[in-house]
């Protein structure tokens, strides 16, 4: 009797998964989210002018799943021992499943931004452009005869074949985020299959948000001439409408979530409560519905305001703030649930981690930056009379 109290007590109180583990599953959701909606909306445009944005939601994403295993390394107490799932894998931990997902992700991301970049780069090598050397090494010298329009003409089915196993992957990737906090302690708030459910509707969110963003910040550093000006606020407008659903579907799971909650015991009446009037309330309410629900959908419910620069961008950061802060939300708040006694955990202050976790985000920002200066994300003034 004494021996199982004793090995009770031994629980680890408190939040072990902080806000970096938040931010983490934040970028997993958003970078497969900007990705899956762009490779949807090209498959209803099939329009060559809609390929800069193809090339934005493709390559940034794949940058952004690069950086994210540095917040995993800044919150692991020993990360070299990360390494050991790859030979002692466990097929019943969801992390294990990560471990092969991701990369495998961030290949197809890989191999689907070099076919899309590939004829630009071709054209850049042949005409002595800025950036002509380093695309020859990325290409390892191999050139290709004919045009840009060409080109991509003979490599379609080699793009489209990485597209698709990308599209695989991505689900999966959402998939593994949702059964990851499983792994975490309050189980009964994290458990069902609701979750998977409510990151596609999260990723979907932010993905159109993170879009939206990058467009109109793309459009102010790249001006386009007039003419492609107007086919990308048209693609922008309809990333809007895009938003507008995502964020209706994402309203209607989490009532669904949280009506759920109340049907599963006092577990699930305690998860209920973090949200709507315990420790995460105030999260909850303000950042996560006012401010990451309620307002992006107002900028972007009607066309007028979807049409508006600011309006939509603002809808954009919006999105993207109130779906960290849902992610946030969940995992720290099913670690919140008292297990041994009648007190809630604590969340203990996380200067340093938070910290590092801006700089990643600024990294990734400059990386965003750096990036129009090394890569032909515009399609060549030749490229529409070559077609």
């Amino acid at each position: 009797m004494n021996e199982p109290i004793q090995w009770i007590s031994w629980i680890k109180h408190g939040v072990v998964f902080g806000y970096l583990i938040a931010m983490y599953m934040f970028l997993i959701s958003m970078a497969v989210g900007a990705h899956l909606v762009t490779l949807f909306a090209k498959a209803y445009y099939r329009d060559e002018d809609f390929l800069p944005l193809e090339k934005v939601g493709t390559f940034l994403p794949l940058l952004i799943l690069l950086l994210m295993p540095l917040l995993l390394a800044a919150d692991m107490t020993h990360p070299e021992r990360a390494y050991t799932m790859y030979y002692h894998w466990n097929w019943t931990a969801t992390v294990a499943w990560g471990a092969y997902i991701m990369p495998l992700c961030v290949i197809t991301y890989a191999f689907h931004s070099f076919y899309l970049f590939r004829p630009e780069m071709m054209a850049t090598v042949r005409e002595g452009r800025p950036g002509a050397r380093i695309y020859r090494v990325l290409l390892r010298d191999r050139i290709e005869a004919g045009s840009v329009a060409e080109i991509r003409q003979r490599q379609q089915k080699a793009e489209r074949l990485w597209a698709n196993i990308s599209l695989v992957f991505s689900f999966l990737a959402l998939i593994y985020v949702g059964m990851r906090l499983s792994a975490f302690k309050g189980r009964v708030m994290v458990s069902s299959l609701s979750m998977v459910f409510i990151f596609i509707s999260l990723a979907a969110s932010s993905g159109a948000g993170f879009m939206i963003v990058l467009g109109r910040l793309k459009t102010a550093l790249v001006p386009p001439s007039q003419p492609a000006l107007m086919q990308r606020n048209r693609f922008l407008v309809d990333f809007g409408v895009i938003l507008k659903y995502a964020l209706m579907a994402q309203l209607v799971i989490w009532v669904l979530y949280l009506i759920q909650l109340n049907f599963t015991g006092t577990g699930g009446k305690l998860a209920a409560y973090i949200f709507l009037g315990g420790p995460r309330a105030v999260q909850f309410w303000l950042l996560q519905v006012i401010i990451g629900l309620i307002l992006p959908l107002a900028l972007v419910l009607f066309q007028s305001l979807r049409e508006n620069p600011l309006a939509s961008l603002v809808a954009g950061a919006a999105t993207m703030l109130g779906t960290f802060f849902a992610v946030a939300n969940l995992s720290v708040g099913s670690q919140l649930i008292p297990l041994t006694h009648l007190e809630w955990e604590q969340l203990a202050p996380e200067p340093f981690r938070m910290a590092f976790g801006i700089i990643v985000m600024v990294i990734l920002l400059l990386l965003f930056l750096a990036s129009y200066k090394i890569l032909p994300y515009e399609n060549p003034v030749s490229q529409k009379s070559e077609a």
